[in-house]
């Protein structure tokens, strides 16, 4: 009978004007225990917020994802136990379900023998999740640019050398990935997507190569923050004020309504005891997290 732990980052994704293809995996952590036993199937969840939106039967993602695998595989356990501790969030924006699927495939792939590279787990994922820029990031860890084209995942990590950190403002209420879809429009000005294409680009290029001055502007985007910053509550002060305190750049992670403002390592502590009393005032109820860059992606331990 197998055994196996694994932790996957969390992760923000769209970055900006990078939507559906730049994602960072970040220092806030899933943890999942995966036993083969003798039949059926058990998944205990023990952190309390979570547990509240996870089932804990077949519909359970982290299952489904390994189910997937196993398939795949043509492996077939008897039964399963599953034990989920999870850091990141649940529909905030941090990748809670990039964690469990990526989670679930790497502890199905050790279980039936490892049949898969991380690649072809990075594309299963993508195949499940619908969109690659948080799975890339959670399987590789860095700042990825990723591409799902015919079933194939082509994608870049940049591991990042700690000169930056991120700095996490999380709301204390979700707003659902399908909700943040629907208020995007069908069709763009050529304009918008010329924006959004040398912005992407700016982008890419400040992170790999260090030179993060033009980052304030290369955040910008036209592509979904304008559409979904109105779920945020309170969002153009918050972003000024991050701004005035010497932000080199905010941007909505994921679909929100979490925001996450990039700032040097050598200013951190003191952007966050500034940022953190401000919230404390402004906005009592969120959390707020500095977090580093994860480099090592999914990893069994």
């Amino acid at each position: 009978m197998g055994k196996v732990k694994v932790r996957v980052p969390g992760t923000s994704a769209n970055m900006g004007p990078g939507f559906d293809s730049i994602g960072l995996a970040l220092s806030i952590y899933n943890y999942i225990e995966a036993e083969e036993t003798e039949s059926g199937l058990c998944i205990e969840v023990l952190d309390a917020e979570t547990k509240e939106f996870l089932p804990t039967d077949e519909k359970n993602l982290v299952y489904k994802s390994m189910k997937y695998l196993f398939d795949k595989a043509d492996y077939r356990p008897k039964g399963l136990k599953l034990v989920l501790n999870s850091e990141v969030p649940v529909t905030r924006g941090l990748g809670s379900s990039s964690a469990c699927i990526v989670g679930g495939l790497a502890c199905a792939n050790e279980l039936s023998g490892k049949p898969f590279s991380s690649r072809e787990i990075m594309a299963m994922a993508t195949q499940i999740e619908g969109h690659s820029d948080n799975v890339c990031a959670a399987v590789s860890g860095g700042f990825t640019v990723s591409v799902f084209q015919k079933d194939e995942i082509f994608y870049y990590s940049h591991k990042m050398n700690g000169d930056l950190k991120f700095l996490v403002l999380i709301p204390d209420y979700a707003v659902t990935t399908q909700k943040a879809r629907n208020t995007l429009p069908g069709y763009y000005p050529r304009r918008d997507v010329s924006f959004n294409i040398s912005h992407a680009s700016l982008l890419v290029a400040s992170m790999v190569s260090g030179n993060y001055e033009n980052l304030l502007c290369a955040m910008d985007d036209r592509v979904h923050e304008p559409y979904r910053k109105v779920f945020i509550d309170g969002y153009p002060k918050i972003y000024n004020k991050l701004k005035s305190y010497g932000s080199l750049g905010t941007y909505i992670s994921g679909s929100g309504p979490t925001l996450v403002s990039v700032v040097e390592a050598d200013d951190a502590e003191l952007f966050y005891e500034d940022i953190y009393e401000y919230m404390q005032k402004a906005h009592p109820t969120w959390t707020v997290k500095l977090l580093d860059a994860d480099n090592e992606g999914v990893k069994v331990i």
